[in-house]
């Protein structure tokens, strides 16, 4: 459903917001574009660039560019530069021309094409502020939807009204979680709630399945925030209603990613509720992500899901008073610690080495 931004790969074992680009449907943004517009082309090389990257969600992150030149899940050199010194710059570039193809277009004429170009330059904005961490680039993306809305109405224009509806929720969540504000991330799951009964689950059963995903995300974030079982049981509902259209089959992404996030929400279900059944389940899931990951390709994504693995066996060696799970989760943390060593990432490998030293302790307590 979003044309360029990504969906939120919960890590709570290193504490962190990741996010995944995988939906490879951003050219759809070029439906406005003239073809023969060398901004189009440009914009169609970016977003290829862009697809399938990752990245972690941090506040006022220096610049995007600088964000396309750490991205070291590119095969090569040739391949950062390109994104460096074309693609960062020809999203900023494709705002003004959508502004001034905003400019000539009549909303009695052509309501749909007006409402579209809103659309598009929220998804810019919205993939800038994202990947910049910028809020100003943020609320300009609300904006933009909200001046789309005016047009795209539940009436009129349903699936559009929710496709806008969700990325509208999208941007306020990106927003929520920047600034620690739960009211926000509350104001996106009702968006989120809305924009679902709006899609057809029969006729685009991905989109829906999308809606549905975030849905569980930031119920999951919000009964993180109030340890509420409730809140994570609901949310444990929506994500398993969402693998009933993400399968490995359909969409291998997808599912990877809704899968790492049920096992993520039913953890937290475990150690809220001391529930040694939830925190069990959890690791078979984690570990079939695991097998369709490529480390080659996602080697950050592999990480955070290894992470989440090794705390989950920690908390269920806790719950359990299991000292082989404690000492294999002591294994798993050291094998995570040994291989970021090798990067740049120094906030993951202090966190590991704090997670591995705490299970460690774990281990010395139940030898006692």
């Amino acid at each position: 459903m979003p044309h360029l931004y990504s969906e939120t790969l919960l890590a709570p074992a290193l504490d962190v917001s990741f996010q995944w680009r995988y939906q490879n449907n951003g050219r759809e943004l070029l439906g406005v574009l003239d073809p023969e517009s060398p901004v189009c082309g440009a914009l169609g090389q970016a977003i290829d660039r862009f697809e399938n990257t990752v990245f972690q969600l941090a506040l006022n992150k220096p610049t995007l560019i600088e964000w396309a030149n750490s991205q070291e899940t590119l095969q090569d050199a040739a391949d950062r530069r390109e994104l460096r010194l074309g693609g960062a710059h020809v999203f900023q570039q494709s705002i003004e021309l959508l502004q001034g193809m905003q400019m000539m277009t009549d909303r009695e004429e052509d309501p749909a094409r007006l409402s579209m170009i809103h659309h598009n330059i929220g998804d810019v904005m919205g993939f800038i502020g994202q990947r910049s961490g910028s809020i100003h680039f943020l609320e300009q993306a609300a904006l933009s939807y909200e001046q789309a809305l005016e047009i795209r109405t539940q009436d009129s224009m349903p699936l559009e009204w929710a496709r806008t509806t969700h990325n509208m929720a999208l941007v306020i969540q990106t927003i929520g979680e920047l600034e620690d504000e739960p009211g926000m991330l509350k104001q996106a799951l009702d968006g989120y709630k809305q924009a679902v009964n709006f899609i057809s689950r029969e006729e685009v059963p991905q989109d829906w399945a999308a809606s549905m995903s975030s849905v569980g995300v930031v119920l999951y974030k919000l009964g993180t925030n109030r340890r509420g079982s409730r809140t994570l049981e609901q949310a444990v509902v929506a994500l398993r209603n969402a693998l009933g259209e993400r399968s490995r089959e359909k969409n291998l992404a997808a599912w990877a990613i809704t899968q790492n996030n049920l096992a993520a929400t039913l953890q937290a279900l475990g150690e809220h509720e001391e529930d040694i059944g939830s925190l069990e389940a959890s690791i078979p899931m984690y570990d079939a992500v695991l097998k369709e990951v490529e480390a080659d390709k996602l080697p950050l994504i592999r990480a955070m899901i290894a992470a989440n693995r090794a705390s989950a066996m920690k908390a269920l060696a806790e719950e359990s008073d299991h000292l082989d799970m404690a000492e294999s989760a002591v294994e798993a943390f050291d094998a995570l610690g040994k291989l970021l060593e090798e990067t740049d990432y120094s906030d993951f490998q202090t966190k590991t080495k704090e997670r591995k030293q705490q299970t460690i302790d774990l281990v010395a307590a139940l030898q006692v």
